[in-house]
């Protein structure tokens, strides 16, 4: 018999067929097994015969929400389906979640002095919370501003420039250096640089500062030294690190081994660059930024889905951090933790900044 309803691909779900998707999605994150009909009236006791989900379910397929990997299978989400999914979430989540346990790992955070520290655990923490692989683009280092500089000896010609930061974060660099110097010139060399480069902001210094200096008069200091040490540790500090964490947990997850997955995480293994371009992208507006399957516009990266959001010093975006997983990922779950935590990194990295 034939059926009255015409799909139109555009058009809009009505309440039930909108409910019963999402529950099909639900379904299919937690278990990980097509769904089918009858089964999934029984397990949620669903107001409605197997037969009229059925139909529904057939509907949806014709809409693009779920597709039937083999004819006698039930079926799974298309990332069209995801999408909607997640769109919902996003609607009603409450972003002012506050779990325990992450907050106990907040303070594990804070107690770090060093920046790549600091960054290091966040990455470790989200990884091991979300079980799935965590991302994190760090700030450039043009944003810090400088409160003091130490010059330490090491062997082999070589000084370690350590920089200290307003926001407390310690940065260092290890520099050659062709001729000898002493412990109390380095102790002169580190007077001098703390006293003319506090206050002002890496890029700052890189761009005016150093050639003010430069033309300026310093009697009994050996002052080109000191800054050629100076300059060539801050050149070096031009892009955001990337941190990655848990590709492992991905390693888990049946899916992600199958052959197109798995290409994408050998693709995001052996080039940072790709993770770097998607992260890159987060920085163009605030909030959580996800992206489904095909939306990552990454042609080695397939079948993925990223959660991430920005997170801020003071108003500018310096940063972003994320989660990438399959496309049947726990969105529930995730998109609140990344909020979460990139709110946790704002907070630290402002606080610490006045």
């Amino acid at each position: 018999m034939a059926r009255d309803k015409v799909i139109t691909k555009d058009r809009p779900l009505d309440e039930r067929e909108a409910s019963i998707l999402q529950a099909i999605i639900y379904e299919y994150i937690t278990t990980g097994k097509n769904v089918g009909s009858r089964s999934f009236v029984h397990k949620y006791s669903l107001a409605v015969s197997p037969a009229t989900v059925r139909n529904i379910m057939y509907d949806l397929e014709s809409l693009e929400y779920l597709r039937q990997p083999h004819k006698s299978a039930g079926r799974i989400p298309t990332d069209k389906g995801y999408r909607f999914y997640v769109n919902s979430l996003l609607d009603s989540y409450d972003y002012s979640m506050k779990d325990r346990e992450i907050s106990v790992k907040e303070e594990a955070i804070k107690r770090e002095v060093q920046l790549d520290k600091i960054f290091y655990v966040i990455t470790k923490m989200l990884s091991g919370e979300s079980h799935y692989a965590a991302v994190m683009l760090t700030p450039k280092f043009d944003f810090t501003v400088v409160k003091r500089v130490v010059l330490v000896p090491l062997d082999n010609d070589e000084i370690l420039f350590i920089l200290i930061t307003r926001t407390g974060m310690v940065l260092t660099k290890k520099v050659v250096i062709s001729s000898n110097v002493t412990q109390d010139d380095l102790h002169a060399y580190s007077k001098y640089l703390t006293g003319e480069l506090c206050g002002y902001a890496i890029h700052e210094i890189k761009e005016q500062i150093f050639d003010r200096l430069r033309n300026e008069q310093m009697p009994g200091i050996d002052k080109e030294m000191a800054l050629d040490i100076a300059q060539l540790a801050v050149s070096e500090y031009e892009e955001p690190n990337l941190y990655i964490e848990g590709i492992e947990n991905l390693l888990k997850i049946p899916e992600m081994v199958e052959e197109d997955r798995l290409f994408s995480l050998l693709s995001i293994i052996e080039d940072r660059e790709i993770l770097r371009r998607i992260m890159t992208q987060t920085l163009e507006t605030e909030g959580i930024r996800t992206l489904i399957g095909h939306e990552i516009d990454e042609e080695k990266v397939r079948g993925c889905s990223m959660v991430s959001a920005s997170y801020k010093i003071g108003n500018k975006l310096v940063g972003a951090i994320g989660v990438i997983g399959p496309t049947r990922m726990d969105y529930e779950k995730v998109v609140p933790l990344v909020d979460y935590t990139g709110k946790v990194v704002t907070e630290l990295l402002t606080k610490v900044s006045k």
